[in-house]
């Protein structure tokens, strides 16, 4: 293992190595070095390691294409407001353009995420780590999904794992490939317009809130702050968090 030889030779073991050793030993190597992600995930549970981490690795190119701003949000204002499109769709389609999530992983959203506050009846959506309050009428069309047939009339249930976006066969969510198929039609290309929408958000916000709300890794969301020039949120969180880790 390339780490394992990079710590021996500049004397430093795997147990006793911190971030700072992790984020040189990626700085000096190329993208092969980010490989070992799995080796330290699993050196970390098995308390071989503690408190250090390796993100996941994004190609700077697939960062690098992009839509117009003005497409953006002229696709999104269609599906707020255009109610002859399908209720699936335009949820789909929002969660893309709005906060940059990907097909993937909304194909595979729960009724279990979601919440309605009891103060203002306000609809949470649980992303990441913190649940996000989604706008009117995106909330609207989400407590429509709900009530379709196949889901339940209830939200916040966690007993019940019954998909939001339920696909063809009984009890199971729509594909990826699919969803990508549904939202084509739209005129959303999905890659292109999830990194508008990471930038954009990225612009806005520190790379510590965007990973609690969108469920990106801490890394990639401070690589993110980066690349649309937001570096004094991201400083602030990189200096937190090693504060954290001494």
């Amino acid at each position: 293992m390339r780490l394992l030889d990079w710590l021996h030779t500049n004397g430093q073991s795997l147990a006793g190595c911190g971030q700072g050793d992790i984020d040189r030993w990626l700085a000096e190597g190329t993208s092969y070095h980010y490989c070992a992600r799995n080796f330290v995930l699993w050196c970390v549970r098995r308390g071989h390691a503690h408190d250090i981490t390796i993100p996941i690795y994004v190609r700077e190119n697939l960062r690098s294409e992009f839509i117009e701003a003005d497409e953006r949000w002229t696709l999104a204002r269609r599906l707020l407001h255009d109610d002859t499109l399908d209720t699936m769709d335009r949820v789909a389609g929002l969660l893309l353009l709005l906060y940059a999530q990907p097909l993937a992983r909304i194909a595979t959203l729960t009724l279990a995420q979601l919440t309605q506050r009891i103060t203002d009846r306000g609809v949470q959506l649980r992303l990441g780590s913190k649940p996000l309050v989604l706008p009117p009428p995106l909330d609207a069309l989400v407590l429509d999904l709900v009530d379709r047939p196949q889901g339940r009339a209830v939200v916040g249930r966690t007993m019940e794992l019954t998909s939001l976006l339920p696909g063809g066969a009984p009890g199971r969510p729509i594909s990826a490939r699919q969803l990508m198929r549904r939202v084509n039609r739209l005129g959303i290309q999905a890659r292109l317009s999830r990194n508008t929408a990471l930038i954009d958000l990225a612009a806005q916000l520190p790379a510590t809130v965007l990973s609690d709300l969108l469920n990106l890794h801490i890394g990639t969301a401070a690589a993110w702050n980066d690349i649309a020039g937001n570096t004094r949120p991201g400083y602030a969180a990189e200096v937190s968090r090693r504060r954290t880790d001494t």
